[in-house]
């Protein structure tokens, strides 16, 4: 039975093979395997190159007879080393002629390929994955099928598809290190020195002759230099010629066909170039070299400057005074390698480092304002090569000297303040400022007595309880010149004036006392007001604006309590004022203070002529009081409401009259004040009165007040005021170009006569060439009108406006117009010359007509250029200095006097020049020439005298009219300058006597006109 069963499935598997190759229509044959070449790296490859990688592929070609076709009908699958276990791989494969049946694909295990692959075909989407199942071998090549198989009957093969793996290495580029190096080289090496090396490897390289494949070149090193490879990966930078640093520091990247860069700097310029390292199959790696070739000195040092010039303060030993960097930077050397050293010193005080640096090395002499010194440069390499420059210290400071006080002050610093200590007995500190103009300005002594520190405390300590008329007793001793040694400093000043501002607060005073309380504290304030203490007062006005103002309103207040207490006389006469406190009952028509009739007045206050004389006012007046101080004027601010009034001064004595009860309101008749000055050159005086104001310091006011009398004679001002209060006369200090009053009355009034004349003459010139104008007319005509007018109109504003100071807008535009008519006057003047020099050049037949002749051109161009000057001059200084406190005039103080004096100079220096030429040229005519030497002579003097004035050369006279020295020129400028415009009416009238109307002939005045240039 099993016989049987065996026999008959092998029948059944004969008879299924039979059927099957049947219908295939293709014999059952085993399958052979084409002969195979083994895969080397000598036989057929294909090499591929991309940026990254290298792939090496071997293909063979194996044919079978397919039983169903397959696209592609062979497979090659490249695959690099790299690939991790896992990565998946798509190949695309389609094959035909198997209606619907299901084909797996299966990769023949010739060798070990089962390691490291695993193929899965997907017949849906017509590709085969290939997976990676192991790490891959470097150089794996296979030569292997796939097979195609119908499903499930695996052992049916329709196709054997050739197979082709390779697995290939990747490639990576060679390196270099380092990738950037940076050297530098003198300049005078010797060729062939190394100067640098570098290193080169390549991953990629096993063996020996692999090394050689790689390529180390530079594609733009400079032609100085050259690389050598060595054996063992290193390469050697050597100098190929000799190197010249020189020839680089003009080096133009633009013009160049190099590739290098160049980059400058102290040392030496710096070539940047590269080096590369190629293996074969193309990748590279490059490094950057930066060579910096080393300046060597070849020439000697060249400094920026042959004197340096160091403004600087004076230092103590071991400071710094500067550095030398950079002054010698020019030349073909190495900055950086100067050495400095000191040559000379004149003044022993210096020092030189190598490194530059200017130090103190002894003690600067005192006073020494100026140190030159002689310095070297030399070179760091070559100290032969050398440089000399001097340097001139400036030192800035303020010199030692000694103070009023007779105490020495060493050295200050500019902008800093020097610090002493008080003197003994008393405490504070002493400072002076040193300006930055290198001035000492008056020291400060904030110093306080030690006595009169102590009586201050005590009365503020004890307050309402102290003793006050004890205290103003110790007060009045402790200030006392023959209680102390020294005089009163700034501490004590404003100790004392506090003191006795407490002391009238707090004081009750009584008929018992108050002759003893009114001598204490009047002997306490005349100690204060001594003549010794000025220069203390002076101090404070400068330092802190305030003065004796102080002691003016602690008297006042004072002298108030006390007529409020007694309605009697008293009379206190001292050194430094004189108190006079009095009934109204007395009096019958006027009070006079000080009556120099009484026996109490001081004896200095009987001899001035200052007085205050006074009605003696209302019923409502009972007693009044007026204090006269001698030395106040010089120590307290002459400080006004008016800005223009810069520069016054107290110029007589301070007087106070005051009524009791006092009257607020306008007095019924002014009070009269006369003033004994204490110069009667002075001028401008202005009667004023003392405005205290709450909170802030007080001023100098004239409201009220106004000047009735100025005897300079007599040395005396006398004022008028509606009110009563402190009263004082300020003055302006004149210039020393002041003339004297008898002069400058002489003089005004020879310019007052000479301006009327002038007027008069000007007014007839202009109407005479206007009425004649048919027969005058010409270029010179038209510009004898304009300048008449001109004149006329600047004589108006002269007599007019120059003394208009009361308003200041009005003065300032009577100046500005002052200022642009004159200005005109002259450039017309120069008109007038440059007219007649082409006049008297020019040939007559020649000559353009007279619309077309320069002169018109000229006149024009005057006007413009006064305009030009006057609106610069008001826009540089905003209006500043037009109109002063005496004239409506430009301002000497301000310097835009010169915008006037230096057009008016230029001006006449011309004109000069031109009357020099027209009487040259006059006496080379004919008609000159046939005159005597003594008529030529008169015709020279002739034309000088009337051209002298019409180009106004006169105004000569005027820049030496400067003081009363030179009196005469001034006489001499007044009188010329005021008549000089009837030499202008003279000379005219013999040609307006030769017009049509006389009568002449063509010919006569065709004959009259050549005569031109002789009629000059």
């Amino acid at each position: 039975m099993c016989t049987f069963t065996c026999l008959s499935f092998v029948g059944f598997l004969c008879l299924y093979s039979f059927l099957f190759n049947f219908v295939n229509g293709t014999p059952q044959t085993a399958p052979t395997l084409p002969p195979t070449t083994p895969i080397s790296r000598n036989t057929e490859s294909t090499t591929r190159h991309t940026t990254n990688q290298t792939q090496i592929t071997t293909t063979r070609r194996i044919t079978t007879t397919p039983k169903i076709t397959c696209q592609p009908s062979q497979v090659v699958f490249i695959i690099s080393d790299d690939k991790p276990p896992g990565h998946k791989e798509k190949i695309s494969i389609s094959c035909n002629n198997w209606g619907n049946k299901n084909v797996s694909f299966h990769l023949e295990m010739a060798f070990d390929e089962d390691r490291y692959f695993a193929v899965q075909y997907f017949q849906r989407y017509n590709y085969l994955q290939v997976t990676v199942k192991n790490t891959l071998k470097t150089n794996y090549n296979r030569p292997t099928h796939l097979t195609v198989k119908e499903e499930p009957f695996r052992n049916v093969t329709l196709n054997r598809i050739p197979f082709y793996i390779n697995v290939i290495e990747m490639n990576d580029p060679p390196s270099i290190f380092p990738s950037e190096l940076k050297t530098s080289v003198p300049e005078d090496v010797a060729v062939g020195s190394i100067i640098g090396s570098l290193n080169f490897s390549d991953p990629d390289m096993g063996e020996w002759e692999e090394w050689r494949e790689l390529e180390v070149y530079s594609q733009d090193i400079p032609e100085e230099l050259r690389i050598d490879r060595l054996a063992n990966g290193t390469i050697l930078l050597k100098t190929n010629k000799t190197l010249d640093a020189d020839k680089y520091r003009n080096y133009s990247q633009i013009n160049s066909t190099m590739g290098f860069l160049v980059e400058q700097a102290d040392e030496g310029p710096i070539i940047h170039f590269t080096i590369e390292v190629k293996d074969k199959p193309g990748l590279t790696s490059a490094a950057i070299v930066s060579l910096t070739i080393i300046d060597i000195a070849d020439e000697n040092p060249v400094c920026t400057e042959q004197t340096v010039m160091i403004k600087t303060h004076v230092k103590k030993i071991g400071d710094l005074i500067t550095s030398l960097y950079g002054i010698c930077d020019v030349g073909n050397y190495v900055k950086r390698g100067l050495s400095y050293s000191l040559l000379h010193d004149n003044c022993t005080a210096f020092s030189v480092v190598p490194d530059g640096f200017v130090t103190v090395r002894n003690k600067i002499p005192d006073n020494t304002r100026f140190c030159l010194l002689t310095v070297e440069a030399a070179d760091g390499a070559v100290p032969t090569l050398t440089a000399n420059f001097t340097i001139g210290i400036i030192l800035r400071f303020c010199p030692s000297d000694t103070d009023y006080r007779n105490i020495k002050w060493e050295v200050g610093m500019p902008r800093n303040y020097t610090v002493h200590r008080c003197p003994p007995g008393s405490n504070g500190r002493v400072t002076r400022y040193c300006n930055e103009n290198e001035e000492y300005q008056d020291p400060v002594y904030n110093c306080t007595s030690s006595v009169i520190a102590d009586i201050h405390k005590k009365l503020k300590r004890d307050g309402d309880s102290a003793n006050v008329i004890e205290v103003l007793d110790t007060l009045a001793a402790a200030t006392s010149e023959s209680s102390r040694n020294d005089t009163l400093l700034i501490g004590d000043m404003n100790t004392i004036n506090s003191t006795l501002s407490i002391i009238t607060d707090l004081i009750t005073v009584n008929t018992t006392n108050v002759d003893h309380v009114t001598y204490s504290f009047m002997e306490t304030a005349n100690n204060i007001l001594e003549l010794k203490t000025t220069p203390t007062w002076k101090v404070m006005i400068n330092q802190t604006g305030s003065g004796a103002e102080t002691v003016l309103e602690n008297i006042d207040r004072f002298v108030e309590k006390i007529v409020s207490t007694r309605n009697t006389t008293i009379a206190v006469p001292k050194s430094n004022l004189y108190l006079k406190i009095g009934s109204i009952k007395a009096c019958e028509k006027a009070i006079s203070f000080p009556d120099r009739g009484s026996d109490s007045v001081s004896e200095w206050a009987q001899t001035t002529q200052d007085q205050i004389v006074i009605g003696c006012g209302d019923e409502t007046v009972k007693s009044y009081s007026g204090v006269m101080y001698r030395n106040l004027s010089q120590i307290i601010p002459s400080t006004t409401i008016d800005n223009r009034s810069t520069g016054v001064q107290l110029n007589a004595p301070v007087m106070s009259f005051t009524y009791f009860p006092s009257i607020k309101r306008q007095l019924d008749s002014p009070v009269e004040i006369t003033f004994q000055l204490y110069n009667n050159h002075w001028e401008h005086a202005r009667c004023s009165f003392w405005e205290e104001t709450n909170g802030s310091q007080g001023f100098w006011s004239e409201e009220g007040c106004q000047q009735k009398e100025d005897d300079q004679n007599k040395g005396t001002v006398v004022c008028v005021c509606e009110h009563l209060t402190n009263f004082a006369v300020l003055m302006s200090p004149s210039s020393p170009s002041k003339v004297p009053e008898d002069h400058a009355t002489a003089l005004s009034i020879i310019s007052m006569t000479g301006c009327i004349i002038s007027m008069i003459c000007l007014f007839l010139t202009a109407a005479l060439h206007i009425y004649f104008w048919r027969v005058v007319k010409s270029v010179r005509s038209i510009l004898h009108i304009n300048l008449s007018c001109s004149l006329f109109i600047a004589y108006i504003l002269f007599l007019s406006g120059i003394n208009r100071t009361e308003h200041k807008d009005v003065c300032t535009a009577m100046a500005v117009l002052l200022h642009l008519v004159f200005l005109t006057v002259f450039f017309i003047m120069l008109t007038e010359g440059i007219n007649l020099a082409y006049i008297a050049i020019k040939p007559l037949n020649t000559r353009k007509p007279y619309t077309q002749q320069p002169g018109i051109h000229l006149l024009i161009a005057s006007y413009v250029l006064a305009v030009i000057i006057v609106a610069v001059s008001m826009g540089v200084t905003k209006l500043e200095g037009y109109g002063t406190e005496n004239k409506c005039w430009l301002s000497t103080e301000t310097g835009l006097i010169w915008a006037f004096i230096v057009p008016v100079l230029v001006i006449i220096a011309l004109n000069v020049i031109i009357v020099a030429i027209v009487i040259w040229v006059m006496c080379g005519t004919a008609a000159i020439s046939r005159k005597s030497s003594m008529g030529r002579l008169k015709t020279a003097l002739r034309s000088i005298l009337i051209l002298t004035p019409i180009m106004g050369l006169t105004w000569v006279f005027g820049a030496f009219s400067i003081n009363e020295d030179t009196l005469i020129f001034q006489y001499l400028f007044a009188i010329f300058n005021s008549l000089q415009i009837r030499a202008t009416l003279r000379r005219k009238r013999p040609k307006w006597l030769s017009s049509d109307s006389t009568g002449a002939s063509s010919s006569e005045r065709q004959k009259m006109k050549t005569q031109d240039t002789t009629d000059l």
